[in-house]
């Protein structure tokens, strides 16, 4: 296994530890993980369409909208109308979905916090910025290899 393998299989294997640590406390809190991701998406952030949202995350289209609905019901949402945009709506949580958004949260952004300063008493900053580089590389050439040539 040449060494870029060997290197780009250690960063995965870190990425399946840390998202499985999410999804464990995700099912603690009777959430799947599309649910925690969405709110912590909207928790603390500009509002988002669900177009955004979902390629935020990385979500299928159909799956923000189930929840969205879901939550809408429960009265932890509302759309908010885009001004000078006819169909696009924003999603915004109401004070119900932000207190519900503190209680499922708070314990992961404890965490969050701690590992990322521990992180820094080690290295870098910079390291996110590399980590988001690689992400978008990753995509991108995942992209491109899926369209067909002409």
């Amino acid at each position: 296994m040449n060494q870029e393998r060997k290197l780009a299989r250690r960063l995965m294997f870190a990425s399946y530890r840390a998202d499985e640590a999410f999804c464990m406390e995700a099912k603690k809190k009777n959430l799947n993980w599309t649910e925690l991701g969405l709110l912590y998406a909207l928790h603390g952030s500009e509002p988002m369409s669900q177009k955004a949202l979902a390629e935020a995350l990385v979500f299928p289209p159909t799956t923000v909208n189930t929840i969205v609905k879901a939550w809408e019901k429960k009265g932890l949402l509302v759309q908010v109308p885009v001004d000078g945009k006819r169909r696009e709506m924003h999603i915004v949580l109401t004070e119900a979905g932000e207190q519900y958004a503190r209680e499922q949260l708070e314990f992961i952004y404890q965490i969050e916090e701690k590992a990322i300063k521990k992180t820094l008493e080690k290295y870098s900053p910079d390291f996110i910025e590399a980590l988001e580089y690689y992400g978008e590389c990753v995509h991108e050439l995942f992209k491109e290899e899926q369209e067909p040539n002409p």
